[in-house]
Formats: C-alpha cells, structure tokens, sequence
C-alpha cells in the first residue's frame, strides 16, 4: 500500500520526553507522538505482548483513553486497566495481537476543559440527526460537530492508514477491532456502526448513554452531579436503531456496573439489548454487581470480554 499523505504525520519517538511514558512489566511497548492535521499531537502506544512476527493472522485493537491501560504511576487516578499484566497469565491463549493505545484529549483526568475536549471527541456526532430539535441540539451541533472534534475522522483517514504503512498489512474487520470505556465505549459502538468494514468486532465497557445535561456540565466542578439527559438518550436509541444492520456479521461486548454512574446504565443498556437481540446481532451484555465506573473494574472484566470477541 502506498502511503500518499505521509506529509501529515510527524511521528516522533525522541519527542516522547515530553509527556510520560507507559512502562510494561510484560511484553513490549512503543511510544510515538502524533500530529494530526484534524485533533492536532497525540500520544499513541502500541503494545505487543509477545514478539512474534506480524501477519495476516494478527489481530489489531484500536483503545481509547489510551493513557489510562498500563502503568498507574502516571494517572491522574493511580489506576490503570492493567493490560500487561493480563496478558501476562493469558496461557496457551491467542497473543498475537496489537494494542494501539490512543491518548485521549483529557491530560488532567478532572479538568473541565479537558473533560470537554475528551466529551467532544468521543460524542457519535452522526446520532445528532435523531436527537429532537431544539436550543440544546442546536448547541451540541455547533459544539461537537466541529472538525477539531472529529476523532472518528483521525482514526480512520489517519491513524490506521499509518497502522497499515507501518506494519505493511491491510486492516479490516477480519483483523481489527475497538474497544472503550464510558464515553469511549460510546465511540467504539459509534467506529463499528459507521465502518463495519473496517472493524470486526467492538468492547463498549460501561458505555455512558445518558450524557450530561448542559447546566450539570457548567456546574460538574462545583457540585459533581450527572443527570440522565432525556433527549440524547432518545437520540442514540434512534441513532442505534436506524444503523443496526451495519452490525451483521460483526460482535459486540457491553457491560456496567451497579455503582456509582454505572447505576445509571441499565436501563438504555436494556432498550439497546432488545434492538440488538430483535436484529439477530451477536453480542454479550452483561451487569457486574459492586463495580462502579473505574478502571480496577474494566480491569478485572477485560479478559472475559477480549475473550468473547477473539472467538477463544
């Protein structure tokens, strides 16, 4: 494959001084620092856990809040989804697999600006044609639906045409998926239904249906309140109705917890369950009592979930 816009990319491994680097206790890992010309620099890390031989055999995982996987001494929260370590007790299991761990735009893990940025990344902006018209859809519209926002844009005319130069590979649903939590799990369900061809399978982890009402998220700093926004939940059920038969032929994993936000996810869980089961999709659903919206929590579900969608 010819790469023809290598000129967008400057990729830079003595630059990674600049930010913090994972740092694995089992297999390898690849810092690279990432100028796109849509979301601008971006951190990615490529994990491998076993250094075997790249093939048409490989199986590529796209990740999001690519920070947050590896190493807890370098997030905001000192927890992390301990994925070396899983592979590391993953035997006589397939390894041969990538992880390409995208950092998400929230650098602070609180930060209301970067909660905003990481918000506007991840939002399905294709949804927002469901959503009932008025002052706030106007709003999201104007905010979301932005080119600096349009990390689905990045990911697939950037990122994994980069992928594919650099491994001299092909990549598509025979070979990739996605996978995220919260907001991000919302993007991965977003990736598959708008490029099934390009992704095979997607981990949605305590997918955060329900948003933010505007006036919770002007005041998240003061009193860290969340409240189910009735009009975009409405919208992403339509949204996920109308494209489901994108998902044929492909699998899908949601999960969430009882605690926490993760209390506020089961009822859209269920109303997309009933879409996916009438459509004969092939997908997991399942409710962990005690976990709340944390990585130690995606952490412990991670392998279960890899798992399923890898047919093991």
């Amino acid at each position: 494959m010819i790469f023809r816009n290598i000129h967008f990319f400057i990729i830079s491994v003595s630059l990674s001084f600049l930010y913090s680097n994972s740092k694995v206790t089992y297999g390898a890992i690849e810092h690279l620092l990432f100028n796109s010309n849509i979301i601008g620099e971006r951190k990615i890390e490529i994990y491998r856990p076993i250094n075997s031989h790249i093939d048409s055999q490989t199986i590529f995982i796209f990740m999001q809040d690519g920070q947050m996987l590896f190493d807890k001494s370098i997030t905001w929260n000192n927890q992390d989804w301990n994925i070396d370590e899983i592979f590391s007790n993953r035997n006589n299991k397939n390894n041969n697999i990538v992880i390409i761990a995208v950092y998400s735009a929230n650098k602070s893990g609180t930060g209301f600006f970067d909660n905003t940025n990481r918000y506007g990344e991840y939002f399905p902006k294709q949804s927002l044609k469901y959503f009932n018209k008025n002052i706030k859809t106007f709003i999201y519209k104007k905010f979301i639906d932005s080119e600096k926002y349009d990390y689905l844009k990045f990911l697939i005319n950037e990122l994994l045409p980069f992928v594919e130069t650099k491994y001299n590979l092909k990549l598509n649903k025979n070979n990739t998926g996605i996978m995220g939590s919260s907001m991000g799990g919302l993007f991965a369900l977003n990736a598959i239904m708008e490029y099934p061809e390009r992704f095979g399978f997607a981990g949605c982890f305590s997918v955060h249906w329900i948003g933010i009402k505007p006036i919770d998220y002007l005041l998240l700093s003061f009193r860290k309140k969340v409240t189910k926004d009735k009009d975009l939940v409405e919208g992403l059920i339509k949204y996920i109705d109308m494209n489901v038969d994108n998902l044929n032929s492909h699998k899908l994993y949601f999960d969430f917890g009882t605690d926490g936000l993760d209390q506020y996810y089961s009822s859209p869980q269920k109303d997309i369950d009933k879409i996916l089961t009438a459509n004969e999709i092939n997908f997991n659903s399942l409710k962990f009592e005690g976990h709340s919206h944390e990585e130690k929590y995606w952490a412990l579900r991670f392998e279960n979930a890899l798992s399923f969608l890898i047919n093991e």
